[in-house]
């Protein structure tokens, strides 16, 4: 099922409203999971801003909750489960990858958010409003391909 992109205006008001990156990929994608869209977002909370320190994109984290809820395996031994799970992993990097060069938040961004003052500074010249949405958008469109 496709989860249609958002609107940027629209994923600058979540931001606003202190809703991260990895909780708008999830959320879209919840109830097509077969879960609650609140709990996923509440699960999805503490990804954003790469962990609130620059690592990895909250709009990719959100996107591997995603991918771990459909091919995500739990059973041991399973490892088709767990390699057909690992390719998902590395299809939906390696298109985020290619699209932007890095799904490292610091590096996708311009200010390392770990440093006290940082994640201020990327708010201040608008650079979390300019460019976030658009890795939102591509998060949400690769999983609209691989999933």
């Amino acid at each position: 099922m496709k989860k249609t992109t958002l609107e940027k205006q629209e994923i600058v008001e979540k931001f606003q409203g202190s809703i991260h990156c990895s909780q708008i990929v999830l959320g879209q994608w919840a109830e097509e999971l077969g879960y609650d869209k609140e709990e996923a977002m509440r699960m999805a909370a503490p990804f954003g801003g790469g962990l609130f320190n620059g690592d990895t994109c909250g709009a990719v984290s959100g996107a591997m909750i995603a991918i771990g809820m459909r091919y995500g395996h739990c059973t041991p031994g399973d490892v088709d489960g767990n390699a057909a799970m690992m390719a998902k992993v590395k299809e939906f990097l390696d298109k985020f990858n290619e699209k932007h060069g890095s799904h490292i938040c610091r590096q996708l961004i311009g200010y390392d958010i770990g440093v006290p003052g940082e994640f201020e500074k990327a708010v201040e010249t608008g650079v979390v409003f300019d460019r976030c949405p658009n890795y939102v958008n591509t998060a949400l469109e690769i999983l609209d391909e691989i999933m």
